[in-house]
């Protein structure tokens, strides 16, 4: 973990810097100079006071786990004899979009037709810059109308920075990475809680996920039972009878009103209907269609 409690400074140009292990580390991830001063800047701001390593990477984009300052809120709270301490600082998912490698142009597709984003610049930095403004205010929208995502918290530049989904730097597995026979018996249950999510991110968000998948959707669950009872992954069956579907990924997520809406929305539908039909239930993609579009 590479805390910036103590600061973060750049050397003046010409002179080598002394660069320590971690730190070494986590530039490996990161890239470049912008990205490292965005970092340091929401340091300031004291909405992150120290990033760990990476939990997911992606083609656009690496998630790395964090620490949360004062200004991300404050972590959960226990008795401990006549004292309240804190049990934990806030845990926050710092998302990194990749400015020199992302395909801005695959971007614009899901940009260009947004009247939120009109006046977007079509190079690549202004592109990935806009990216993560529109995943936060995606996610925005979407938590505020009772969608099942990652609270957000704050976005600078190429970088966002939204609750951790997950335990002790533990991040919640994808719905993909659940093994099968311990998914299988609460298959409908999870369906529908994905659907209903789905149909309130449509209804009152205004919003198409536009990639939704099982790569797509974490299942958050408290970790419950011995060793015995759990499966490979470390999932005990009975937690996943509570377990909560969370959207994530809501870069590309458009209006209502994006004239591919639509389009993305029935390819949206597919991909869950497929899975979950590989699970064993009698799905049919129209029916479902019209559980959100009566």
């Amino acid at each position: 973990m590479i805390s910036f409690e103590e600061g973060w400074e750049r050397e003046p140009k010409g002179k080598k810097r002394k660069k320590d292990y971690k730190l070494m580390k986590v530039e490996r991830y990161v890239f470049d100079d912008l990205t490292l001063q965005t970092l340091y800047k929401l340091a300031q701001r004291r909405i992150i006071t120290g990033i760990g390593g990476p939990i997911s990477t992606g083609k656009e984009s690496i998630v790395f786990h964090a620490i949360g300052g004062s200004a991300a809120g404050s972590g959960e709270v226990r008795e401990v004899g006549d004292e309240t301490q804190e049990k934990r600082q806030r845990e926050v998912a710092v998302k990194i979009y990749k400015v020199s490698t992302s395909n801005f142009k695959a971007m614009l597709e899901y940009i260009l037709g947004d009247p939120r984003f009109e006046n977007v610049k079509k190079d690549r930095r202004s592109v990935v810059f806009t990216w993560a403004r529109k995943e936060f205010k995606n996610l925005k929208r979407a938590f505020r109308a009772g969608v099942s995502v990652p609270a957000p918290i704050a976005y600078e530049k190429n970088v966002l920075v939204m609750d951790f989904i997950g335990r002790e730097g533990i991040p919640a597995p994808r719905l993909r990475d659940v093994p099968e026979e311990i998914l299988r018996p609460h298959a409908q249950h999870i369906f529908e809680r994905i659907l209903a999510n789905v149909k309130v991110l449509y209804e009152k968000a205004g919003l198409v996920h536009a990639d939704l998948s099982e790569f797509n959707i974490l299942l958050d669950f408290k970790m419950e039972g011995g060793e015995e009872e759990r499966g490979s992954e470390g999932i005990t069956a009975s937690a996943l009878s509570s377990a909560r579907p969370v959207l994530i990924d809501m870069g590309q997520a458009v209006l209502t009103s994006h004239p591919k809406a639509m389009d993305f929305l029935q390819r949206d539908l597919r991909n869950i209907v497929a899975f979950f039909q590989k699970l064993g239930l009698n799905l049919s993609h129209e029916d479902v269609c019209k559980e959100i579009l009566p």
